[in-house]
C-alpha cells in the first residue's frame, strides 16, 4: 500500500479560480449589496479561507473587519487569555460578561471566535489556543491568505518562513513602540518573495536566527523590555488604522494584483504631526538562509490511513518504500534535559527554542541543560520508533523526508490528513 498523492485538491485552488465559480446563496437577512460595486464583493468573500495569528488589539481589528465582509472561513490562532489591560485596545473583548472572562482566563481566540459568530453567523470560525508552532502546516496549507498580528518579531520570522515554504501570502502589521501615532504593514508574496527576514540587517537576522535556534522570550518579557526602554503602549486608535490596512492590502492582493510579482511591498503610515504614508518595496535578500527551494511544500502525500499519535517515522520510512530516509526538523528539538540543582533528568521533546524559557518539572529550577539536541531524525535512530506524537509534534504537521542519498537525494513532504480531519 502506498501513500496516497495530492493531486490538486480544494486546498490548493488559487483564489482566483474560486472566484470565477458560481457565487454563493445570500442570506436573506444580511444584505451584502453596498459591497457589490467593490472589490470585496459576496461572491469573493464567501469562498476565502483567511488566517489570523494574534487575537490582540491588532488582530481584534483585522478579524472584525473580516468578519463584517462575510470571508467564507476564518481561523483564528492565539496563545494567550483574556486580561484587563486588553478593554482599552481590543473591541472584541468589551462584553458584558468580560469580568468572567478575565476571572476563568478564557483564551483569547476562543472569546473571540465567539464574537466573530455573534456579529455574522455566516462565517466559519475556527480557533486554536497555542503558538503557531503548533498549528500544524496541513492547517496552514489550507488557507489563501495569512494575517499577522503578532508582538514579537521571532514569532513573525517563524511564521513568515512557514508561508514562505507553502507559498501563502502574509500581511504582518505592526504597531509603533517609540511613536504611538504609527504602524507598518507588510505584504509578503509567498514562496517566490522575501520573507520577514529579508528586511533586516544582517546583524539582527543573525540575531533572530539564533533565538529561533535557541531561545524563545515570552510577548511580556519583550513588553518589560519596551518599558525599560521607556518605550510607550499602542493606542486603539493605530490598531484601527493598521488592521483595516492590512485588510484592505490583504484582500486586495488576493483578489486583483499579479500574484507572480516577486516583491514584497510595506507600507508605514504616521498620523503625527502631519499623516503621511510612504511605500517601500524590497526584494528576496541574497543572504538570507530561510529560502531553500528543496523545503518548499509543493506537492503534499496524503496519508488517510493513520494518524499521528499512532504511527511513527519508522513505519513511515517503510511506507515510503526507500532504504535511505531522513526526517528533517524545521527548527532544533531539545530530547533530553537534565536539572543541574536535583539532578532529575526527563525528556521534553520539544522545540529548542521553547525548552530554553523551561524549567525542571521536578523542583521548578530554572538552571537545566540540555543533554540531547537532534536537527533531524534518520531511520536507525532509536526515536524513530516513538510516534509523531510522542516525538512532540503538532497534529496536521506536513513533515519533509530526505530521501536516498548523494546527487540521487530527493526530498517529499507527507501530512496525515486524517488528523485534520478529526480536528
Amino acid at each position: 500500500m502506498k501513500p496516497k498523492r495530492n493531486r490538486q485538491r480544494e486546498a490548493d485552488k488559487s483564489v482566483a479560480e474560486l472566484s470565477s465559480q458560481a457565487p454563493l446563496a445570500s442570506s436573506a437577512v444580511r444584505d451584502y449589496s453596498r459591497l457589490e460595486a467593490t472589490a470585496f464583493r459576496r461572491d469573493r468573500t464567501a469562498r476565502l479561507r483567511t488566517l489570523v495569528v494574534g487575537a490582540g488589539a491588532l488582530g481584534n481589528e483585522v478579524i472584525k473587519n473580516l468578519a463584517l465582509l462575510g470571508v467564507g472561513r476564518l481561523c483564528i490562532v492565539d496563545r494567550d487569555h483574556v486580561e484587563p489591560s486588553n478593554l482599552s485596545r481590543s473591541v472584541l473583548f468589551c462584553t458584558s460578561d468580560i469580568e468572567y472572562h478575565i476571572s476563568q482566563k478564557t483564551p483569547k481566540a476562543e472569546l473571540v471566535a465567539k464574537r466573530v459568530k455573534e456579529i455574522n453567523p455566516e462565517v466559519n470560525v475556527e480557533c486554536f489556543t497555542g503558538e503557531i508552532a503548533d498549528f500544524g502546516l496541513g492547517r496552514l496549507r489550507r488557507s489563501d491568505i495569512v494575517f499577522s498580528c503578532l508582538d514579537n518579531e521571532l514569532a513573525r520570522a517563524e511564521l513568515s518562513w512557514a508561508c514562505n515554504r507553502l507559498n501563502k501570502p502574509l500581511v504582518d502589521g505592526g504597531l509603533g513602540l517609540i511613536n504611538s501615532s504609527s504602524g507598518l504593514v507588510s505584504l509578503l508574496p509567498g514562496s517566490h518573495g522575501p520573507c520577514y527576514l529579508c528586511r533586516k540587517g544582517t546583524e539582527r537576522r543573525r540575531q533572530l536566527l539564533e533565538e529561533l535556534y535557541g531561545r524563545d522570550d515570552p510577548c511580556w518579557v519583550e513588553a518589560r523590555r519596551q518599558e525599560e526602554q521607556g518605550l510607550v503602549s499602542t493606542t486603539p486608535l493605530m490598531a484601527s488604522l493598521i488592521g483595516a490596512l492590512q485588510v484592505e492590502i490583504g484582500l486586495r492582493h488576493c483578489f486583483e494584483s499579479d500574484q507572480e510579482c516577486g516583491k514584497g511591498r510595506s507600507y508605514r503610515l504616521e498620523t503625527h504631526p502631519q499623516p503621511d504614508l510612504e511605500l517601500l518595496e524590497f526584494a528576496r535578500s541574497p543572504n538570507c538562509p530561510l529560502h531553500q527551494p528543496e523545503s518548499y511544500i509543493q506537492q503534499v502525500i496524503e496519508i488517510t490511513e493513520h494518524v499521528w499519535r499512532d504511527w511513527t517515522p519508522a513505519e513511515l520510512f517503510r511506507e515510503l518504500g526507500e532504504s535511505a530516509c531522513h526526517l528533517s526538523f524545521d527548527w532544533p528539538r531539545t530530547m533530553g534535559a537534565c536539572c543541574r540543582d536535583c539532578h532529575s533528568e526527563w525528556q521534553p521533546m520539544t522545540r529548542r527554542a521553547r525548552f530554553r524559557n523551561s524549567s525542571c518539572p521536578q523542583c521548578g529550577s530554572r538552571d537545566v541543560a540540555e543533554v540531547e539536541v537532534l536537527k533531524g531524525l534518520p531511520a536507525d535512530s532509536p526515536w524513530a520508533s516513538h510516534t509523531f506524537a510522542q516525538l512532540g509534534f503538532p497534529a496536521g504537521n506536513i513533515y519533509e523526508i530526505a530521501v536516498g542519498g548523494g546527487q540521487m537525494m530527493r526530498r517529499v513532504h507527507v501530512e496525515f490528513t486524517k488528523d485534520l480531519e478529526s480536528t
